[in-house]
């Protein structure tokens, strides 16, 4: 897990140490990474001293600038600088998107967080799951493949034949 792992090397306490890889051979300074600048610098903020420090230097578009090494060893040293550990860093439960939730969410604005979950998993229980579903657009009904009869009936013919028949052949 590379969120163990850079989460591992960044409370260590040692500014020296390198960069690690995670143990699913997944590289952390990667570009598709999924540890990215935003996700760095949104640890913080329950930090106040750390997250205004953050803010005021790295709420931009300049973040990008930087490379992820440099933004990491930046990051430790500011870890170190400030004395923050382990449980003052928020910890976000990853969900996996779901595409029924959100449009629920955006089509009814009244309800609640949880109405709307508790209505997700009352449709997906329904026997008209698949109607909700087109009915909503999420899932788009399967078209039948229709074959063409005139590509199944070619018939081999001769290159005299098609010559003669579409081109007007003069011996000399």
């Amino acid at each position: 897990m590379p969120f163990r792992t850079f989460n591992n090397w960044l409370f260590d306490g040692q500014i020296n140490t390198p960069i690690p890889k995670s143990k699913d051979g997944i590289d952390i300074l990667k570009y598709n990474s999924p540890i990215s600048h935003t996700f760095v610098i949104s640890m913080f903020l329950r930090h106040g001293s750390l997250n205004s420090y953050l803010n005021k230097y790295f709420n931009n578009i300049n973040l990008r600038y930087l490379s992820k090494e440099e933004l990491f060893k930046f990051i430790k040293k500011c870890v170190i600088d400030f004395k923050i550990k382990k449980r003052d860093i928020v910890y976000y439960p990853r969900k996996p998107k779901q595409i029924l939730y959100d449009t629920l969410r955006e089509k009814i604005v009244t309800l609640k967080n949880d109405d709307v979950m508790l209505l997700c998993e009352i449709i997906e229980k329904s026997e008209n799951r698949d109607a909700i579903f087109e009915t909503l657009g999420l899932e788009k009904p399967k078209k039948k493949k229709c074959i063409d009869k005139s590509k199944k009936n070619i018939t081999n013919i001769s290159l005299e034949k098609l010559l003669s028949e579409h081109f007007s052949i003069v011996k000399m």
